[in-house]
C-alpha cells in the first residue's frame, strides 16, 4: 500500500467490513482494480451473542489510513477497531510505552 499511495492519480478508496463472530476484510478499491485482504479468528469484546453474521462497514481516505499505519513504527501489541455507525472508525494502537488512539471519518462515495 505504501508504494503506489501517494503517486495515484485515480480514486483511491480503502474499505473495512467486520462481523461479531471475528472476521474483518480489509479492501482496496480503484477505478479498475480491487485488492482484499481477509483476518479470521478476531476477538470481539463487545460480543453480546446476538446476530453474529451483521457486518459493518467503513470507507475511508486511503492516504490518512496509510498515513496513521506508518506511523507507527514500534510493534503495536493490541490494535482495536471500533466502527462507529457506520460513520468512522475509532482505532486503538496499544504498545509497549504509550496507546495511541485515532479517529477517522468515513468518506461518502
Amino acid at each position: 500500500m505504501k508504494g503506489g499511495v501517494g503517486k495515484c492519480n485515480v480514486r483511491l478508496v480503502t474499505t473495512l467490513q467486520a462481523n461479531k463472530s471475528g472476521d474483518m476484510t480489509v479492501k482496496i478499491e480503484t477505478d479498475t482494480a480491487q485488492v482484499a485482504t481477509y483476518f479470521t479468528g478476531l476477538q470481539d469484546p463487545n460480543n453480546d451473542g446476538n446476530d453474529l453474521s451483521q457486518l459493518v462497514e467503513v470507507r475511508l481516505d486511503i492516504k490518512k489510513f496509510a498515513q496513521l499505519l506508518h506511523s507507527q513504527q514500534p510493534h503495536a501489541e493490541k490494535m482495536v477497531f471500533n466502527f462507529c455507525n457506520n460513520s468512522m472508525l475509532h482505532i486503538c494502537i496499544v504498545a509497549e510505552y504509550f496507546t495511541l488512539q485515532c479517529i477517522l471519518p468515513s468518506i461518502q462515495l
